[in-house]
């Protein structure tokens, strides 16, 4: 076992450049063909990176190490106009994550790359490269149907300004700017924050809610205990599985899973509503095929809650496979806004990710 996870390591040592987002988004990973809802669903062995209580719900299972690796990059189909195979970054972001649990016990580490505000020239593009680098420790109880569960999180933040990559060696040189290339502090990004979650598990059903702003603090500012902080970041959420077995201890051929959250609902600048739903072929109990849908939008107003407006809105697709402690995923979203007649700035994405599961 331990070889495993020596190579694992090497791997990702060699990779970091082709890997994609976990806690940094405060969300599970495996959740984001489903909108990144599901912070009562105990979807898969990460889910507790939505909401530390579903940490509680791990103790009956075998889990004690995971590693994820995942890119995605905005779309941009005038790009293949001239040449199907013609390659540009847009607006990549690539990152690793990794998990340690015991019990009820968990440490994360993520590191994510991003280049941002791209500016195109003759043969080549500059960016701005932001680097975040994120510890996260997470802990929960349970008690019959209910669990609780504190997390606390410290990320640090770099930036690199003149990111320069030619048209002619894209590979080559965004491995050397990401990896290779000096990024400054930026210290008044860099933070630490303490949440919370509780969770209601009546098996087939389950809610949950969850702060990640009880508490925070940063580089030029000392730790804050805010309430207002804390109904910022609240999030209230719902979720239904069917069985994985039936009543004879067999295997389900057909799983279903759906979420609904609603996230930062005192906040009228992040509030959304997440809906995601999952159908998992499965195969054996550690070989399955999913498909997952969702949908997110942002809500500026309490009052738009339970309204539907496409043009803030986007769509998620992915399909997961999982044969026994490897996953691999595709997936990709795009602005409902393409559903309305409604002009829209935003782009496709499309991710491709691999998770170790030990």
């Amino acid at each position: 076992m331990s070889k495993k996870v020596l190579l694992m390591l090497l791997f990702m040592m060699l990779c970091i450049p082709k890997a994609f987002s976990l806690p940094l988004d405060l969300a599970s990973g495996s959740a984001w063909g489903m909108a990144d809802a599901g912070l009562s669903l105990d979807y898969e062995s990460d889910s507790f990176l939505a909401n530390p209580a579903l940490l509680g719900l791990e103790k009956d299972k075998e889990t004690s190490f995971l590693t994820s690796l995942r890119f995605q990059d905005s779309l941009d189909f005038s790009n293949y106009t001239l040449s199907p195979f013609a390659l540009r970054l847009e607006r990549p972001v690539a990152d690793w994550a990794i998990s340690f649990i015991s019990g009820s016990l968990a440490f994360s580490i993520q590191n994510r790359n991003s280049l941002e505000d791209r500016q195109q020239f003759a043969n080549a593009s500059e960016y701005t490269g932001i680097r975040n680098t994120l510890f996260q420790f997470d802990w929960a109880t349970s008690r019959s149907i209910f669990s609780f569960g504190v997390t606390g999180r410290a990320v640090a933040s770099s930036e690199r300004s003149l990111v320069s990559i030619k048209d002619d060696r894209i590979l080559l040189d965004y491995f050397v700017e990401t990896t290779v290339g000096r990024y400054e502090a930026v210290d008044d990004v860099s933070s630490v924050t303490f949440g919370l979650g509780i969770l209601v598990d009546y098996q087939w059903f389950k809610m949950g809610v969850v702060s990640d702003q009880l508490a925070y603090g940063s580089a030029e500012q000392s730790l804050v205990v805010s309430v207002d902080s804390l109904l910022k970041t609240l999030d209230w959420g719902f979720s239904f599985s069917s069985a994985t077995y039936d009543e004879t201890n067999q295997l389900h051929l057909l799983k279903f899973q759906g979420a609904l959250d609603f996230v930062n609902l005192g906040s009228d600048i992040d509030r959304e509503v997440r809906l995601g739903v999952s159908a998992k072929l499965q195969l054996l109990p550690t070989w399955s095929v999913s498909l997952q849908m969702g949908y997110r939008e942002t809500k500026p107003t309490p009052s738009d809650l339970l309204k539907f407006s496409f043009a803030q809105g986007r769509q998620t697709i992915a399909l997961d496979v999982r044969l026994d402690t490897f996953k691999f995923t595709l997936a990709s979203s795009w602005p409902t806004a393409w559903y309305t007649k409604i002009p829209t700035a935003e782009q496709a994405v499309l991710l491709v990710g691999a998770t170790l599961i030990l």
